[in-house]
């Protein structure tokens, strides 16, 4: 890189010092087109510095902008990063090659890809080419959002609060250890347009709770064992604002290459148009009947704070 080259210091050890700072960062690195040099790489972690999942998120990142990126190596706990233009001939491809999350993948590439329409240079433009990443690693993951959260959850609250269109298409899932899931993340760009400010004050009441069990090359009855968690949890809660409401859950049986797992979306939708959820993926040593039970609990959890969103919703730049 040009050694005149004037880099904003950021500092990955700040707030809760994983992955988000340096997601965010470069996301944002992306949209003000402002080269940044980020240290202390997820310092606050166990093994602190870049694992697969960050790395091949960063190099997405740079494939897509045509970016000058040094420190790109696994461990590495400083790096330097100068975006330029947006290639916008490509279909970008990013494989972890672990059970790295797929979500926060899209957590990293979302926001600088509805920012990436070139000026436009006609009165009456043509819409630009709808951009496009294939995604391989973790769909279904602990510590991250599951991928039907971005689905179900996030995707119709952002896309209506404000104003963009994207799509997850996902071909196939991947749970830990393994990975080998993937998914296809097409987002159109805006164009002359700025997001539209956020107004969500009224949660309204709870009107239905919806939820989706997905078992991959696991015994059917898993579905149900995961079902029977959720409902002994509910029932337990009393909570008034859920009397008289069953909650409607579809089983998804999916055979997948790579491994097993199970999983379980949970969302309570409101009056108001706010969805708030709870999920669980299964980890060992965990009955299905625990998967279930966990989800119902973190459900629980976030509509008893009373808030509009639920605690994954904040977790790209733009909310």
């Amino acid at each position: 890189m040009d050694q005149e080259t004037e880099f904003i210091t950021l500092d990955g050890s700040l707030l809760e010092g994983g992955g988000q700072v340096l997601r965010n960062c470069v996301a944002l690195s992306c949209l003000t087109n402002k080269p940044v040099r980020i240290i202390n790489i997820r310092l606050k972690r166990d093994k602190p510095g870049l694992k697969p999942q960050h790395l091949s998120g960063l190099q997405l990142i740079r494939d897509i902008f045509k970016a000058e990126l040094q420190g790109d190596k696994i461990g590495s706990k400083e790096i330097l990063f100068h975006p330029s233009d947006v290639d916008q001939n490509k279909t970008f491809i990013c494989d972890t090659k672990t059970a790295g999350s797929i979500a926060l993948l899209i957590q990293i590439a979302l926001p600088p890809l509805l920012f990436s329409a070139p000026p436009q240079k006609s009165k009456l433009p043509l819409p630009p080419r709808t951009q496009k990443a294939i995604l391989k690693g973790g769909t279904n993951v602990s510590m991250a959002p599951p991928i039907d959260f971005l689905i179900e959850v996030f995707k119709p609250i952002v896309q209506r609060e404000f104003g963009f269109n994207f799509d997850i298409n996902v071909i196939g899932r991947g749970y830990y250890p393994q990975g080998g899931g993937e998914v296809i993340l097409s987002v159109d760009p805006l164009v002359n347009q700025a997001l539209k400010p956020l107004n969500m004050i009224d949660r309204g009441k709870i009107i239905n709770i919806k939820g989706r069990v997905t078992i991959a090359n696991s015994p059917k009855d898993v579905a149900t064992k995961i079902i029977s968690g959720v409902s002994q949890a509910l029932s337990n809660a009393s909570l008034p604002e859920l009397n008289n409401i069953k909650p409607d859950i579809e089983i998804n049986i999916e055979k997948i290459t790579f491994g097993k797992g199970h999983d379980i979306l949970l969302w309570a939708e409101t009056s108001s148009g706010c969805i708030i959820s709870g999920s669980a993926v299964s980890n060992r040593g965990q009955s299905p009947v625990d998967v279930g039970k966990i989800a119902a609990e973190v459900l629980l959890r976030n509509i008893k704070h009373g808030g509009c969103v639920d605690e994954y919703v904040y977790f790209l730049p733009i909310s």
